[in-house]
C-alpha cells in the first residue's frame, strides 16, 4: 500500500465545488490525497476465485491430491488459513492439479483503464459528490475507482489411468464450458487502506490507541449512516489486527475457456503408463481497486500513526461465499460481522476487543453484568463457516469473561461472527442509564 502518492502541501488551495442540487451548503475549502490499495489483494482475490471455481466443477474430495497453486510469496498465507485442508492431502497421489496464475500487467482495456494526467489534475477534476461516503457535516469523503485485472491461468489435472483421463476431460470439457465465455456476479469484499479509516475515524471524533479504533461497532454504524456501499470490519486472520472493507455486491466477472483442452499420453513406468495430464487455459477478466480519492474539510495531517506489521505476506480475504442475513430468527439487525482465524484444538474465541469501547452495547453490557443479568436477552451471535454453512460448532457465550466456548476442540478455520441486537431494548436502556446519570449529577452537585 502506500500512504499517499500527492504531497498534501501540493493540493493545500482551495477547492470550491458546489453540493449536490438537494443542499444549499458551499463546501469551500477542501483538501485531497490519492491512496493506492495493495495490488496484490485484488490479484489474490482473482485467485481465490478461480480456486473455487474450479474446484465445484467436481465432486467433493476428487482431487485425493490436492491443487497446488504457484506463487508461494504472495500466497504463502493463504496456504497458513488452508492448513487444516491440506493436512488432509496425499501428496503424489491422483487425481490431483496444479494451478498456475499469470497476470497481464499492461492490460488497460485499450487505454481504458490507464490514468496518465498528474495526480493532482485528477483531483481538482472529480467531484466530491460522485463519493460514495459522504458526511457533509464534517466534509469527509471517500471514493473508489476501479480497474480491470486481466489473469491467465492455467490448470493442468493428473489422473491414473486413460479411461479416468477420458470421463474426466469430458466432466471438463462441460462443466467448465470449454470453448465458449461465461460471466457470472459474487460478492467481494475490498480492503481498505488503513490509514485512509483511521483518519476519517480521527477526523469524526472517534477515539484511537495504538492504530486502533476504539469504539468500533459504533464507528461501523456511523460509517453505513453516511455510505453507499456496506463498510465491514474484519479480524486479519494472520496477525489478528483488525482491517476494514467494503462489500461490493453483483460484482461482474468474466471467465473465457477458448482453447480447447489438451490431453497426453501419460508417463511410461516400468510397464504402466501413470499420470495421465488435462491442460485447461481460462482468462478471468475482474474488476479491483485502482486508488482511492480521500477529501476532507480539514488540512490533511500526519497525526494519526499507522502500526505496520512486521511480516512480509498480505492476507486473503474470502469472496463472500456465505450469505448472513440482516436480520435473526427475533428480527433483531444485523450490528457487524468480523472474521476470526480459529486455531487447532482452540476450544475458545476472545470476543472482548469486538466489545470494547464506551458505546451503547458496551454500556448495556457492563451496566447488565452488574446487576447479574445476562445480556444473551438482547444480543445475539451468531457463527457461520465460509466452506459449510451447516457445520457450525457447538458453542456457548460466556458473558462474564468474554468469550465464546466450543464444546469440543476445534480444526483450524475460519469463522465469520455475526451481532445481532435488540435496538429496542439498547436504546431504553440508554435513556434510562442517562437518566440515571443526571439524577447523579444533579444529587452531587446539591451536596
Amino acid at each position: 500500500m502506500s500512504r499517499t502518492i500527492v504531497n498534501p502541501n501540493v493540493l493545500s488551495k482551495e477547492i470550491s465545488m458546489i453540493s449536490d442540487r438537494y443542499r444549499f451548503e458551499k463546501i469551500t475549502n477542501l483538501y485531497a490525497s490519492l491512496a493506492l490499495p495493495s495490488y496484490v489483494h485484488g490479484y489474490s482475490l482473482g485467485i481465490e476465485y478461480m480456486y473455487n471455481w474450479f474446484k465445484s466443477k467436481f465432486p467433493d474430495d476428487f482431487f485425493k491430491g490436492g491443487i497446488y497453486i504457484d506463487g508461494k510469496h504472495v500466497l504463502d498465507d493463504y496456504k497458513r488459513l488452508n492448513d487444516h485442508y491440506m493436512k488432509n492431502i496425499i501428496k503424489g497421489e491422483n487425481p490431483r492439479a496444479r494451478m498456475a496464475p499469470l497476470v497481464e500487467y499492461d492490460w488497460d482495456r485499450e487505454g481504458i483503464d490507464l490514468y496518465q494526467g498528474p495526480a493532482q489534475v485528477y483531483l481538482r477534476r472529480s467531484k466530491y459528490e460522485d463519493s460514495f461516503f459522504k458526511d457533509y457535516e464534517r466534509g469527509l469523503f471517500l471514493g473508489m475507482k476501479t480497474r480491470e485485472m486481466r489473469m491467465n491461468i492455467g490448470f493442468k489435472v493428473r489422473l491414473n489411468s486413460r479411461s479416468q483421463q477420458l470421463d474426466t476431460y469430458n466432466r471438463m470439457e462441460l462443466f467448465c464450458r470449454n470453448g465458449a465465455t461465461q460471466y457470472e456476479y459474487i460478492s467481494v469484499d475490498f480492503h481498505i487502506p488503513k490509514y485512509i479509516m483511521l483518519s476519517i475515524a480521527d477526523k469524526a471524533g472517534f477515539k484511537i490507541e495504538n492504530s486502533q479504533v476504539v469504539d468500533i461497532i459504533e464507528f461501523i454504524q456511523y460509517l453505513n449512516k453516511h455510505s453507499d456501499i456496506p463498510f465491514l470490519f474484519k479480524i486479519r486472520a494472520i496477525n489478528q489486527q483488525p482491517e476494514f472493507f467494503i462489500r461490493i455486491n453483483k460484482l461482474y466477472t468474466h471467465i473465457s475457456v477458448r482453447d480447447k483442452l489438451v490431453l497426453d499420453d501419460g508417463e511410461r513406468e516400468g510397464k504402466l503408463d501413470i499420470n495421465y495430464g488435462i491442460e485447461m487455459a481460462t482468462i478471468l477478466d475482474m474488476p479491483i481497486p485502482h486508488y482511492f480519492s480521500y477529501y476532507s474539510a480539514e488540512k490533511l495531517t500526519t497525526d494519526v500513526k499507522v502500526i505496520e506489521s512486521n511480516e512480509g505476506c498480505v492476507a486473503i480475504y474470502s469472496i463472500n461465499t456465505v450469505d448472513i442475513p440482516d436480520y435473526d430468527e427475533n428480527n433483531w439487525n444485523l450490528a457487524a460481522v468480523t472474521a476470526y482465524q480459529v486455531d487447532e484444538n482452540d476450544q475458545d474465541i476472545d470476543i472482548s476487543s469486538i466489545f470494547g469501547g464506551d458505546n451503547i452495547l458496551s454500556r448495556a453490557i457492563r451496566h447488565d453484568l452488574t446487576l447479574g443479568v445476562s445480556p444473551d436477552k438482547y444480543i445475539d451471535i451468531k457463527l457461520f463457516r465460509d466452506d459449510d454453512i451447516a457445520k457450525i460448532p457447538e458453542y456457548k457465550i460466556d458473558w462474564k469473561n468474554m468469550k465464546i466456548d466450543f464444546k469440543y476442540p476445534q480444526e483450524e478455520q475460519m469463522l465469520d461472527i455475526a451481532i445481532y441486537y435488540d435496538r429496542n431494548y439498547i436504546n431504553e436502556l440508554e435513556i434510562e442509564l442517562g437518566k440515571y446519570k443526571e439524577n447523579r449529577e444533579e444529587l452531587v452537585s446539591n451536596y
